[in-house]
């Protein structure tokens, strides 16, 4: 997942869950899980967690498993 703030510094996270709207993720090694929403059909989902502002595009085919970006 990209950091907005921070482009160069992305966030290494499993997906937990993916619907059309929400995305759940957690980050490995931790016991930390967000969720993300889209704001509308096609947008990034987007989410913070801990004063960083997160947003995720899915490829095409996305499934559930680790993502980098």
């Amino acid at each position: 997942m990209t950091d907005v703030d921070r482009p160069d510094e992305p966030l290494e996270v499993e997906i937990e869950r993916m619907t059309e709207t929400t995305l759940r993720v957690t980050v490995p090694k931790t016991i930390v899980a967000f969720e993300l929403r889209r704001p509308r059909e096609g947008a990034a989902f987007e989410g913070a967690l801990g004063g960083r502002y997160f947003t995720y595009t899915p490829a095409a085919s996305a499934k559930p498993g680790r993502r980098r970006g």
